[in-house]
């Protein structure tokens, strides 16, 4: 290399460190201006479904998803509590994200190239990896999706569940009539009460779902899965900061997990660990809450206050929660899972 060369490279990547230092000027949001004015965050969730999204006979909102929204909360506002909830069904979701209504959706919504693509919508990473099958009544004796030939199904409408149903069995010859209702909880109703032979949804939505039924354990959840259906948060298209800082309070509860950063020792972690990642990820070294205009606690208050991906999942969904569900798919990639995330660097 010339030394002239040199010296481009060198101013550029001088150019790059003054770009990220000046990001807070380089880059307004909208959003994050909105929410400070407010003094609360707007989260769009499903309209009830436990372990997800769910909310008592006083109003409070629990939920893998609803954790979701306190941690970005906890983010921004340094307060996890300061969040409203707006619950949307499969139809409202999108026209309440794009009008502005919401700041985020956090809801069990699959990523598609078609929603991606023609919605205005940008997925910022995912939080659950779900698969497709069908609960039925354990005494029909169906065990695998192929055993429910000319059965009835119920599922919501406009849902990707509909779609990748009907697609399913027409590639297979096999006749089923799929009933489609537009509310999630139309369609478990109508199964519930007897209308239709079986409900299709994600393992983890069927989990919560079963919960509600009349009679939980006559029914059974199929272990076969028909699709693979990555669920995440979703932001607006058009205010690039605000995308970045979801999708890093999503990586940021990732890496506590993978770090051995939790809720209970976060404060000792942020004072005394050596790990160069975990301090910057506490914002004990390095200006990273600044880069993109948030107090540079950022992730030690959503971490504290909220949990790891671990803690949040365990009390939600899985073995600490009434759903129980293995990780499986939700575990960290060194675990023999599927979720990572890119470093703190």
């Amino acid at each position: 290399m010339t030394l002239l060369a040199r010296g481009v490279f060198g101013a550029a990547l001088l150019a790059l460190g003054a770009g990220a230092a000046s990001a807070q000027q380089l880059a307004p949001s909208p959003t994050l201006d909105a929410i400070r004015a407010r003094g609360h965050l707007e989260c769009g969730v499903h309209l009830g479904l436990p372990g997800f999204s769910f909310a008592n006979d006083k109003g409070e909102w629990t939920g893998l998803d609803v954790d979701f929204c306190r941690a970005v909360a906890a983010a921004v506002l340094g307060d996890a509590n300061k969040v409203r909830y707006t619950p949307t069904s499969v139809q409202q979701r999108w026209p309440v994200l794009q009008s502005g209504q919401v700041d985020l959706l956090s809801r069990n919504t699959t990523i598609t190239y078609s929603r991606n693509a023609t919605l205005g919508v940008n997925f910022q990473g995912i939080n659950f990896y779900e698969g497709q099958t069908f609960i039925v009544r354990t005494a029909s004796g169906a065990k695998k999706p192929t055993d429910l030939e000319n059965a009835s199904i119920c599922v919501a409408a406009g849902s990707t569940e509909e779609r990748t149903a009907a697609d399913y069995f027409r590639e297979r010859n096999i006749k089923v009539s799929i009933i489609n209702f537009q509310k999630n909880d139309d369609a478990i109703a109508a199964y519930d009460a007897g209308r239709c032979d079986s409900y299709t949804a994600g393992v983890g939505a069927l989990a919560g779902q079963r919960i509600k039924l009349k009679t939980p354990g006559e029914h059974t959840i199929m272990t076969e899965l028909i699709s693979n259906d990555p669920q995440g948060p979703v932001t607006r298209w058009g205010d690039e900061r605000w995308q970045a800082v979801v999708r890093w309070v999503l990586n940021g509860m990732i890496a506590a997990e993978q770090l051995g950063v939790t809720s209970k020792n976060v404060e000792d972690m942020r004072a005394n660990s050596k790990n160069a990642e975990i301090r910057r990820l506490l914002g004990a070294d390095g200006n990273f809450g600044a880069m993109l205009g948030l107090p540079n606690e950022w992730m030690f208050n959503a971490i504290k206050q909220v949990g790891n991906y671990s803690e949040s999942y365990e009390r939600t969904v899985g073995k600490g929660s009434p759903l129980g569900l293995e990780r499986g798919s939700n575990q960290l990639w060194t675990r023999g899972g599927l979720l990572f995330t890119p470093p703190f660097q």
